[in-house]
């Protein structure tokens, strides 16, 4: 063997038993830190979830009836998708009052329908509900989108009611 092939066979040697080149070590590393960063996050959207669950005991507690009943109303709009009031549509209810936003279905092989008529189907097919606000504003549509994110980060409903309360006030006037 020559010189310059021992020397190479050995320089393989060391790099073999110090695992320098392999890409496992790298990936496990890196996979490593991936799962810790992962699990980190998880841990953070938790405590915000408790964190908001506490307040609404809270808000709950001290007699903020309307935080307690304010929820999304995931049936009404599905129910209004589907009838083809509207090709998308997010709900919430409080109390026995639903305010609905609407993107209108495509003018192409459907009929429009009027805010009345939605709302008289809404009313119908939820016999809980006795008054239907509607809009179909995009405004409108991406703030009770902004909402619904909201709600499924975890925030505290308390606190999404009293954003929502104040821009119902003036996205539907009384």
């Amino acid at each position: 063997m020559t010189k310059s092939a021992r020397i190479a066979a050995a320089l393989c040697m060391v790099f073999i038993a110090t695992g320098c080149g392999r890409v496992e070590n790298a990936s496990q590393a890196a996979n490593g830190v991936a799962q810790a960063t992962r699990q980190a996050g998880n841990a953070v959207a938790n405590t915000v979830q408790r964190a908001g669950q506490a307040t609404d005991r809270v808000g709950q507690a001290m007699g903020d009836q309307a935080a307690v009943t304010f929820r999304q109303a995931n049936d009404i709009a599905s129910h209004l998708v589907r009838s083809g009031y509207a090709s998308r549509a997010i709900a919430f209810v409080m109390g026995d009052v639903a305010y609905v936003a609407i993107q209108a279905p495509s003018a192409a092989g459907s009929e429009q329908k009027n805010k009345a008529q939605i709302s008289a189907y809404v009313t119908s097919a939820f016999p809980a509900i006795r008054k239907v606000y509607v809009s179909e504003n995009p405004d409108v549509y991406a703030r009770f989108q902004n909402f619904q994110r909201m709600m499924q980060q975890g925030h505290p409903v308390q606190g999404v009611w009293q954003n929502f309360k104040t821009s119902v006030a003036r996205m539907f006037p009384s």
